[in-house]
């Protein structure tokens, strides 16, 4: 017994203090070490989040680090980075594998994949090199060579055959001839059916490199036009995928999503244009299926790109027949709104936030069908879920990603375990199955996101779909575009890095002939498979201006009445591509950041106020947000051409809420006393503000109830209980609702503050001279309004402020408490204005 109880306690003891070391050496080309850690993470369900460590001694092969971890572990994922994620030495997660003896030592050399556990030959190699045009190469090399000594030293082959080279010169014109980084001329060039095939560059000293198809697959002769991925009939389905760099491809079908291994595998053909096509004359509705690839030596397996349908958590590709997604009445679901830019009121939700606290009222918490519920009602009656967006009145609501994406496990129904914003994205056509009753039924999914925007239809809401193109989960194995053609569908740096402009590791190459066309071809079947309303493009500024002029040429030719807007700017040290003022004239909006940060100040100093706390020096800014954001005159001018090109807002789903942000400014303020009434009144302002300004008013979720998420200014993973709309809340501040709701009544009754055009803003909206500065008065006059002369007046003092009115009996629809259409009271000669407050009043 005592035997017994002494071996407990030994074995209990190996347990408790296991540990894990990895010895990991880091060899860089360029000897530069400065900045350069690692962040490491165990590789398992219950580990906890990663750490960063350092590298703390010099040897001659690189750089060492000593990582202890204190538990056992099997796997150890891997990150080489530059200081806080200013880049990734390779852009994939890694991993090694760690022995019973839980000591692992490896050696990683820079901008190369493999792990080595045997230290590794640091001879010359040629970090990337790329196949720019039929007779053009450019290498990036660890090492100079001189460009005008290379005959001999230099040779191109195809499957081991040389080709006669031209001319190899510097790359960068302003360099000097002995460079890394090199262009090579063919004498004769490479042939269409070349691109599959192994193509390599051997220079003297370095070791062969198998050169990667990168803007040569730009050429015409490689664009499809036609429909990839599986296209569904009771008599066949045909597959098509596109990879002209495969030497071959299979068709991988499985009956069941959960099979390990394939019931019939297929091989495809070769139809041209980089194509691979196979038809199965048979019905398999109901199948899954992946592809198989060869391409640069290495077999690959992968989802479709292209899927419609998806077994849980995107492990396979689903065939189901579309027609039978649809629910009742699907077929007379047509757009409820059929204005221009300037009349839609946008409210931002995620499916999840809406409905998901048990306040809610709502049966279908989190879920697609949440959103389809009438009659749930919260604390002391307040409507909820869908019943809240109808009583609030907005136009259209603006949804965070609802297409397929990789964080959180589908089957995991308690969001306050894992919950995600979803920017990051796997299957851009497939939606999300983690707000579906049955993720793993690939037709559940389709079907109640379908019953759900014919509800919000049937109510007279559009549904505004955020779309994030210009990055993805993962690369190599996580990405599907990868595995089809790797890196083609992303931009490299020409070290063969991932650009990582998006801040989020990788950046789609939107300017590609074949991924322009698979950002249309999403958005098309969006509108047409699931009656979409708009899109909000997720760091849009990254997009190419060609692209996004394809998508609005395409989306408005099959309906112009739907809205397309954007976030104009990128990630991390990224050169804009589509910025602030790239709009103009495009009938494409972008959000006003100028406007939102004059008005509650600064996204990033929480202690910076704005014009809503009194903040002085903003009145000509928030000014150019009334106006849309026009050339109004010398002083009051801004970046659109249009109206329609501003997105006004004071809050999203970024940083923190409008709420969280003033009452952390405040309580950083020790020069004032700040109250709940004066937090309240800003709040009202906010959305008296934004209402009644020309441009396109965007209203983050809860604004209208003073939504907090607890100080969390990045909610992305924060649980449900942080997230999720607190309708206590709703409850205790009605007052400031039911004026937000006064004031939507009023943008939607009255088309003076929704002009279309500069020219009818110049003509119809005349500022008036105030007295006190943080005081703006404005007339909107013979505005084709049945109210023939319009008064804005905004307050952003602390204190009354006596206002002289403009001669005439003026009748009050909105002021510090009240917001609506119907006449308040009557004024004349003079108005005292409360502190942090808006009126409207009007002449007939």
């Amino acid at each position: 017994m005592l035997r017994k109880i002494v071996f407990l306690i030994v074995l209990m003891s190996c347990v408790l203090f296991s540990s894990t070391t990895i010895i990991v050496h880091y060899h860089r080309y360029d000897r530069n070490y400065e900045g350069w850690n690692l962040w490491i993470w165990p590789h398992k369900p219950s580990s906890k989040e990663g750490k960063a460590y350092e590298f703390t001694e010099k040897d001659e092969f690189g750089v060492k680090a000593v990582v202890k971890l204190d538990e056992m572990c099997t796997k150890v994922g891997i990150i080489v980075r530059l200081r806080e994620w200013e880049m990734k030495d390779v852009a994939k997660d890694r991993f090694i594998d760690i022995p019973e003896s839980g000591v692992a030592e490896v050696w990683i050399l820079q901008g190369v994949e493999e792990i080595f556990y045997e230290r590794p030959d640091t001879s010359p190699r040629i970090f990337f090199g790329k196949i720019s045009s039929f007779d053009t190469v450019v290498a990036y090399l660890t090492n100079k060579i001189d460009t005008k000594s290379w005959k001999g030293k230099v040779k191109i082959t195809v499957d081991g055959e040389e080709k006669p080279i031209e001319t190899v010169e510097k790359a960068d014109p302003t360099d000097i001839s002995v460079t890394n980084y090199i262009k090579i001329k063919l004498k004769e060039p490479l042939k269409p059916s070349d691109v599959s095939r192994n193509v390599e560059l051997h220079i003297e000293g370095f070791k062969p490199y198998r050169l990667i198809m990168m803007e040569v697959l730009d050429d015409p002769v490689f664009f499809y036009e036609g429909e990839l991925g599986a296209i569904y009939s009771p008599e066949r389905t045909i597959f098509r995928v596109w990879s002209p760099v495969s030497e071959w491809v299979q068709l991988l079908l499985y009956r069941n999503g959960n099979s390990d291994e394939p019931d019939i595998v297929v091989d495809m053909v070769n139809k041209g244009n980089g194509v691979w096509e196979v038809a199965i004359e048979e019905d398999l509705e109901g199948w899954f299926y992946k592809y198989r690839l060869f391409n640069y030596g290495k077999v690959r397996e992968t989802v479709d790109p292209y899927s419609k349908a998806a077994y849980v958590n995107s492990k396979k590709s689903a065939i189901v027949d579309l027609s039978k997604t649809d629910p009742e009445g699907w077929e007379h679901d047509k757009r409820p709104f059929k204005g221009e830019y300037e009349d839609a009121i946008i409210y931002e939700i995620h499916v999840a936030d809406i409905t998901g606290l048990p306040n809610s009222g709502v049966k279908m918490r989190g879920k697609y069908l949440g959103l389809t519920q009438e009659g749930t009602r919260g604390p002391d009656g307040v409507t909820t879920g869908l019943d809240h967006l109808v009583e609030l009145g907005v136009t259209h609501v603006h949804i965070l990603p609802i297409f397929d994406f990789y964080t959180c496990n589908e089957e995991e129904e308690d969001f306050e375990k894992c919950y995600n914003w979803g920017y990051d994205p796997v299957l851009y056509m497939v939606p999300e199955g983690r707000y579906s009753t049955d993720p793993k039924d690939p037709y559940v999914r389709i079907k109640e996101l379908k019953q759900m925007i014919l509800a919000l239809h049937r109510k007279g809401i559009g549904v505004i779909m955020d779309m994030v193109f210009p990055h993805t989960f993962g690369v190599g194995e996580l990405s599907p575009f990868d595995q089809t053609v790797p890196y083609y569908f992303y931009r490299m740096g020409k070290d063969g890095s991932f650009l990582n402009e998006s801040g989020c590791g990788n950046t789609i190459a939107s300017e590609r002939p074949m991924m322009r066309k698979f950002i249309i071809d999403t958005l098309k079947y969006w509108v047409e498979e699931y009656h979409i309303d708009g899109f909000r493009l997720d760091q849009m500024g990254l997009m190419d201006r060609k692209t996004v002029l394809a998508i609005e040429s395409e989306l408005h030719s099959i309906d112009p009445s739907i809205i397309i807007y954007g976030e104009p700017w990128g990630g991390w040290g990224a050169t804009v591509r589509f910025g602030k003022g790239d709009q103009k004239g495009t009938h494409v909006a972008v959000f006003n950041d100028d406007f939102r940060d004059a008005l509650r100040g600064s996204v990033f100093n929480t202690k910076v106020k704005g014009f809503l706390m009194a903040s002085p020096g903003k009145d000509t800014k928030v000014k150019r947000g009334i106006v849309g954001s026009i050339n109004y005159s010398s002083r009051i001018r801004g970046f659109t051409s249009d109206p329609e090109e501003t997105i006004n807002y004071v809050a999203c789903h970024d940083n923190h809420t409008l709420w969280d942000k003033n009452l952390l400014a405040v309580q950083a303020d020790k020069r004032r006393k700040w109250n709940e009434d004066l937090l309240k009144r800003a709040q009202k302002l906010a959305g008296a503000i934004i209402l009644t300004s020309q441009g396109v008013p965007f209203l983050h979720g809860g604004q209208d109830f003073c939504r907090t998420k607890k100080f969390n200014g990045n909610s992305y993973n924060a649980p449900i209980s942080v997230n999720g709309f607190d309708y206590e809340r709703k409850a205790k501040y009605k007052d400031v609702f039911e004026y937000y709701k006064g004031l939507i009544k009023l943008r939607r009754t009255h088309p003076a503050f929704r002009l279309k055009t500069a020219e009818e803003i110049k003509k119809h909206l005349k500022f008036l001279k105030a007295k006190k500065r943080r005081v703006i008065a404005y007339v909107l006059e013979n505005a084709e309004d049945r109210w023939k002369k319009i008064l804005v007046i905004f307050n952003g003092n602390l204190t009354s402020v006596k206002f002289e009115l403009p001669e005439g009996i003026w009748k009050v629809v909105v002021d510090d408490k009240r917001a609506g259409t119907d006449t308040l009271y009557k004024v004349s000669g003079s108005i005292e204005l409360a502190p942090l407050s808006a009126y409207v009043m009007y002449t007939e």
